[in-house]
């Protein structure tokens, strides 16, 4: 099944494989949910493929179902409070890549999302990634390639996974039965996986309320907008909130830049809102707040007090609009 969106980017690495012309580490990056890790999986399918079919090769069909140990996935410790990949699992990986690949003709390891390696498992990392083991290689996943040390990006093959355009994941949605189709394709931001989400769990009525949060906060006072965050960072329910106040705000500065070129907003029920941001904010402000925005999104990575990032990041936003 062809992933949404990404039919050139795919055939060139899927033909790589079958050529076995396969880089030893590779960078899909690119927005979140686009299929970036479908897509490293399948890459593995592919390349450990024992027989001329990869739907039909047994090894192959057992790492769809992650069930075979030539496909190694490294992801954040969940006995951490920080999504974070530490050094013991970083050698923890190294000293099993010691052992040659169990069956598959490829052994892939996939890091997701690579920009939670903390810089000391980064730096254990480097030399496995410059001179893997035989018939092993790495797909990096990530949606920051920007956090990443500018050592881990120089040995790897960068990979570009874009947003789907409307015009493709809108009949995708659409066929799913999915209502609203337009308005869940633009907040999704061309993101299959988020747009699927939006739709399932009640995502829209979340992010119409993260809105008026939003503005409700960038409307207090310090001291009172300090107390109002202080409260809702207290609970994983009120964390959740403060995530969906990022993504509407991702949304809204799409919009002022959607407004400035005339094309299709996102808010469509708030024109005069995004009228409003727009005169403010484009064209430095927009430009300010999303590297705000990405700095405060980097910051709680690492656990980062939740209550200071977004009291920062708020006051920013308040700043710009003048508010």
């Amino acid at each position: 099944m062809e992933l949404l969106g990404q039919h050139a980017v795919m055939e060139r690495l899927l033909g790589a494989a079958r050529q076995r012309r396969m880089h030893h580490c590779y960078l899909f990056e690119g927005p979140p949910q686009v299929g970036k890790h479908t897509a490293a999986v399948r890459l593995a399918m592919q390349a450990a493929c024992t027989t001329d079919d990869v739907a039909t090769c047994e090894v192959s069909q057992q790492m769809a179902r992650g069930l075979h140990p030539d496909l190694i996935v490294l992801e954040p410790d969940p006995s951490r409070k920080s999504r974070t990949i530490g050094v013991n699992q970083v050698r923890q990986l190294t000293s099993k890549l010691r052992l040659r690949p169990y069956a598959a003709k490829w052994r892939t390891v996939i890091i997701d999302p690579a920009d939670a390696l903390m810089p000391q498992a980064a730096n254990a990392l480097l030399k496995t990634l410059e001179e893997p083991p035989a018939d092993t290689g790495f797909v990096l996943i990530t949606s920051q390639s920007s956090a990443l040390l500018p050592t881990v990006l120089s040995r790897s093959q960068r990979v570009r996974f874009r947003a789907v355009p409307e015009v493709e994941l809108v009949p995708w949605l659409v066929q799913r039965g999915v209502e609203e189709p337009e308005r869940i394709a633009r907040l999704a931001l061309g993101c299959p996986g988020q747009a699927l989400a939006l739709a399932e769990h009640g995502g829209l009525a979340e992010l119409d309320e993260a809105r008026e949060l939003l503005l409700e906060l960038i409307s207090q006072d310090p001291a009172t907008r300090a107390k109002t965050l202080e409260g809702l960072a207290r609970s994983d329910s009120g964390k959740r909130k403060l995530g969906r106040v990022h993504d509407t705000l991702e949304t809204l500065l799409r919009d002022c830049v959607a407004a400035a070129s005339g094309r299709p907003l996102i808010h469509t029920d708030r024109p005069e809102l995004v009228e409003t941001w727009a005169a403010a904010l484009w064209p430095t402000g927009v430009e300010r707040l999303h590297l705000g925005l990405d700095l405060a999104r980097q910051r709680l990575q690492i656990y980062v007090n939740r209550r200071l990032v977004d009291e920062a990041l708020l006051a920013l936003v308040a700043k710009e609009l003048g508010a």
